[in-house]
């Protein structure tokens, strides 16, 4: 019997406009791709736990303030870099916008999402410096 592949799904956070969501929602439902709709006070959540990976368990809530950070983010799991390609450029075409996207890893199902939309900010903002400088070479 063949090994069944594991489901490709994708973590939505930050998803303020309803209208948005339900597209980009109704985008990944037509690539058979699951989405998990997090909850903008589940940033203390370890990335695994969200995914409702094994081994992983929920965080107490540690009365830490909220945490400021208006960007939309989409983060893949169980999506091969082929297929990813894909739907990357399946979005573009869809109009599904979010620069702030990751892929889950061995290393980063271990983060808070949090810890994972800091750092993915912080590499946006280095990718937009790097573009700035060769603009200015130019």
């Amino acid at each position: 019997m063949k090994k069944s592949q594991k489901e490709a799904r994708v973590l939505l956070y930050n998803f303020i406009d309803q209208s948005d969501l339900a597209k980009t929602c109704e985008f990944f439902t037509l690539h058979n791709i699951k989405q998990t709709i997090v909850d903008k006070a589940d940033f203390n959540q370890k990335v695994g736990f969200l995914l409702n990976l094994k081994g992983f368990s929920g965080a107490n809530n540690t009365g830490e303030e909220d945490f400021d950070f208006n960007h939309k983010v989409i983060i893949f799991h169980n999506i091969n870099n082929k297929h990813l390609d894909e739907v990357l450029a399946k979005m573009k075409n869809a109009d599904i916008i979010s620069p702030y996207k990751a892929v889950v890893t061995p290393l980063n199902r271990f983060w808070t999402l949090k810890r994972l939309c800091i750092t993915m900010q912080k590499e946006h903002g280095a990718m937009i410096e790097l573009q700035k400088k060769r603009e200015d070479h130019e």
